[in-house]
């Protein structure tokens, strides 16, 4: 009894293999897609590393007095001081000194990386051996860059600070200051109570929120979409559907609804269930991250169309996928191919600075969405990157339409 047992057990486990071995898209979507995919995705997580670094030697900064909004000129006594004696203090730093108008508006909207707020009377001040001054580092703590940047400066003008200490001790001046320079760095809201912004301070939310929703809304109607039409033709239920009355395009429209409703479905209760979890366990950043929480309805709209476009887009993908397979195991094989890729570039997306996007790059699929999002709770409503994504998705949705239209219309491909 056992021995017949272990044989077939032996018999089936050969011929299960057999099959999984014989089915080259699932070795693809299995062994091989991981392989090239995941390189890739390192790739580019170490290319968003360096970035950040090269940002944060080469930053982009203004100096401005305090009491004052606009940036001191490349030509005044004091940025030429930190040019020659603080900046040169690292051989590495490289600074790209900004002149604007309003240091407020240029952290907001990216064109600086961070502002050092200096008294009027800074030079007499800083040559004055008996007193200290206090430089002030002020940046964005939703930009990525400025607060690396601002670490970094803060680091130059502690060492510039013993420096020059011990230049003054070995004066032997009695009445010396033992703290001739202090740097400190605040956020632009710790330092500004009164600037209203949109979007969340929750660093966590701005690195979570985007990758799900992009992630689930391309995803999470793909377990509902293999048996849409694979299991039906297996369960040889699709042909008796198609002669009813219903024309054909009224069934894939059906369809492609049932897909798109389940991959909202699936993002919204993910998303909701992150949220709940982080009220119920009292979360360190919950408050802060729904206390700051304030988004534009215009801004909103528009990242539910570009989710809406993306959904569209992948559930024809998937439909078409589904449509050439006649069972359901084939239909997942193939599934799993176009599965990876949303999850491979909301992953990889998940470090990237708002403020350093072009517009060109809002015309790749997928990763537009994310940077819409991304946009949306980082409070930066560039509306031509939101309108611009959201002209090219509903291109890329028409087109994925349409493809799977034809594809319904093919006999070979829909029936079993």
């Amino acid at each position: 009894m056992k021995n017949k047992f272990f044989n077939q057990f032996s018999i089936v486990l050969k011929k299960e293999l057999k099959d999984a071995f014989r089915d080259k898209k699932s070795i693809f979507a299995t062994f091989i897609l991981p392989l090239i995919l995941f390189p890739i995705f390192f790739v580019i997580i170490g290319m968003s590393s360096n970035s950040i670094t090269d940002k944060a030697i080469n930053p982009k900064l203004t100096i401005v007095t305090t009491g004052t909004e606009s940036s001191l000129s490349v030509n005044s006594q004091e940025y030429k001081y930190f040019e020659e004696n603080i900046f040169s203090i690292s051989d590495d730093l490289k600074v790209n000194y900004v002149e604007c108008e309003n240091f407020k508006d240029a952290l907001i909207n990216g064109d600086i990386y961070l502002a050092l707020i200096i008294e009027e009377n800074f030079l007499n001040n800083i040559n004055d051996v008996t007193k200290s001054v206090n430089i002030q580092v002020i940046y964005d703590d939703r930009s990525t860059s400025g607060n690396t940047t601002a670490s970094v400066i803060v680091e130059v003008l502690n060492a510039y600070s013993d420096a020059l200490l011990q230049d003054r001790v070995e004066e032997l001046d009695p009445d010396i200051s033992m703290t001739p320079v202090v740097g400190s760095s605040l956020s632009l809201s710790q330092a500004f109570d009164d600037i209203q912004r949109y979007g969340t301070d929750s660093t966590i939310l701005l690195l979570i929120i985007p990758m799900l929703l992009t992630m689930l809304i391309s995803i999470g109607g793909a377990s509902i979409a293999t048996d849409l039409v694979a299991g039906e033709k297996e369960r040889n239920t699709f042909e008796p559907l198609l002669s009813t009355g219903a024309s054909r395009f009224s069934i894939l429209s059906a369809k492609y609804a049932v897909i798109i409703i389940f991959s909202f479905l699936s993002a919204i209760a993910e998303v909701l269930s992150i949220l709940i979890s982080m009220l119920v366990t009292k979360d360190m950043f919950a408050t802060s991250a729904f206390s700051s929480l304030y988004l534009p309805f215009s801004g909103v709209i528009l990242v539910v169309l570009n989710l809406l476009m993306l959904a569209a887009l992948f559930s024809g993908l998937l439909l078409i996928l589904t449509s050439t397979s006649n069972t359901l195991k084939e239909a997942q094989s193939k599934s799993t191919v176009i599965m990876f890729l949303p999850m491979i570039i909301a992953f990889a997306t998940m470090y990237t600075d708002v403020t350093d996007i072009s517009l060109w790059s809002m015309c790749l699929p997928i990763y537009n969405v994310v940077i819409s999002i991304k946009l949306l709770l980082a409070g930066v409503m560039n509306y031509a990157y939101l309108w611009g994504a959201l002209a090219i998705n509903v291109i890329y949705a028409i087109l994925s339409v349409f493809v799977t239209v034809k594809t319904f219309s093919k006999e070979s491909l829909i029936t079993k």
